[in-house]
């Protein structure tokens, strides 16, 4: 198991993220079968050895979800649960400010339009002001499941349920990771999780969508297969029922999914491996005064690979900020400080096509603006959220008890 390794201390493995430092020659096995087997597709070859299929029939398991389809990315997840969903042209998807610009990019490229919902102190998805961003136009909430930690499922889920929305959540950040008890991704109608290179489990680019429910996996694998489903299903005994419709091709290749494959067998170790290296900053820091670690909704549940710190206000973050970088650690505030809609692409309001555009789009009868108060909870938490750094599963002890002493030492100095 990777946590009972070692490695010498200047190794590259340790900065790695969490999936990518595990990578050994397991993944070199599978890949180099893939290739002696001169079958790269999934779905032809003459000696095909069905990994991404049977990675998706692991990862269903693991999560206990009825179906799994594995994608080119993160994104591709994303869009792919969406339009299974049946977000389109017009439609409003309710979602966290604190993402990456994959999560509203993914509605925009449907015509669809983002519209955000404050965070909580866990600066994810806050349940209690989502039902005030709801209008006739809502077709979907996404919650998204940050930095390791998961969302407040059982009230996103409630709200959905009264007011018949869909439920997609992007667990991109977040593989492994449950809420009281459930699997995140599992909750939702839909799952989306990301295998992109600093991802917990990885295959350098890849995504997965989870769901239970039978039309909408098929939806999924007939849109990220041009509106196939071959014949040569994922899930022996599945009989599709769907007349085809036009779709895009967004299929994850052999030797992604050999990578994958491997990955998954090791994706247990890797989150208890985390876990165990996040208690253990927990007790360093124990006590310390005015220090206080960003909730985490489910202390059993969460991955803890991300490990930031939570303050009262701007003024006092902003100092230990400069404690922390003067003992030579890289602290700074998640996405720079910035709500997603803050960043250029949200600002300009465009698309590739200005005749693809949402916002201009006679479909959308909304008016729907961004800007500097929108979400003002969440502006003001990420100006207080302090991100101290990123662990894998070598991160080594001596380095975990240095940085809770320089936490010590900072708040000591400075609160």
């Amino acid at each position: 198991m990777a946590k009972n390794r070692t490695l010498p201390s200047d190794s590259p493995v340790r900065n790695l993220h969490a999936g990518a430092s595990v990578l050994d020659d397991q993944e070199v096995q599978e890949v180099l079968a893939v290739i002696k087997s001169r079958s790269l597709s999934r779905d032809y070859g003459p000696d095909c050895l069905d990994m991404v299929a049977r990675f998706e029939q692991g990862f269903a398991r693991k999560m206990d979800s009825a179906y799994a389809l594995a994608v080119t990315s993160g994104t591709a997840a994303i869009k792919v649960a969406l339009v299974a969903a049946g977000v389109g042209p017009g439609d409003e998807v309710i979602m966290p400010p604190v993402t990456f610009v994959a999560t509203p990019g993914a509605v925009v490229l449907l015509g669809g339009v983002p519209v955000f919902s404050e965070v909580d102190s866990s600066m994810t998805l806050d349940p209690d002001d989502i039902e005030a961003r709801i209008t006739p136009r809502t077709k979907a909430i996404l919650p998204v499941h940050l930095w390791g930690t998961p969302c407040r499922m059982d009230g996103i889920m409630e709200i959905a349920a009264r007011h018949g929305l869909k439920v997609i959540e992007d667990c991109s950040q977040s593989a492994g990771a449950s809420y009281n008890g459930k699997a995140i991704g599992t909750w939702g109608d839909l799952g989306a999780f990301s295998l992109q290179f600093g991802k917990i489990i990885t295959s350098g680019e890849g995504g997965v969508v989870l769901s239970d429910n039978a039309e909408l996996y098929e939806r999924a694998v007939r849109y990220h297969d041009q509106g196939l489903f071959r014949e040569k299903t994922r899930f022996p005994g599945f009989e599709p029922t769907l007349e085809p419709f036009v779709g895009e091709n967004y299929r994850m290749p052999e030797m992604s999914g050999a990578v994958a494959l491997a990955q998954l067998q090791k994706m247990d170790d890797v989150v208890d491996a985390l876990r165990d290296k996040f208690r253990r900053f927990q007790e360093g820091v124990a006590g310390a005064p005015g220090v206080k670690i960003r909730p985490a909704n489910d202390e059993n549940g969460h991955l803890g690979v991300h490990w930031d710190l939570i303050f009262e206000d701007r003024h006092t973050c902003s100092p230990f900020a400069k404690a922390m970088r003067a003992r030579g650690y890289s602290a700074g505030l998640g996405y720079n400080g910035k709500p997603v809609y803050m960043g250029p692409p949200i600002q300009n309001q465009a698309t590739a096509s200005p005749h693809s555009n949402p916002w201009n789009s006679p479909v959308y009868e909304g008016n729907v603006s961004y800007g500097p108060g929108l979400c003002p909870r969440t502006e003001d938490l990420l100006q207080r959220v302090l991100l101290l750094t990123t662990v894998n599963p070598w991160f080594p002890d001596e380095n975990i008890d240095a940085l809770a002493a320089a936490v010590r030492a900072s708040a000591a100095e400075v609160l």
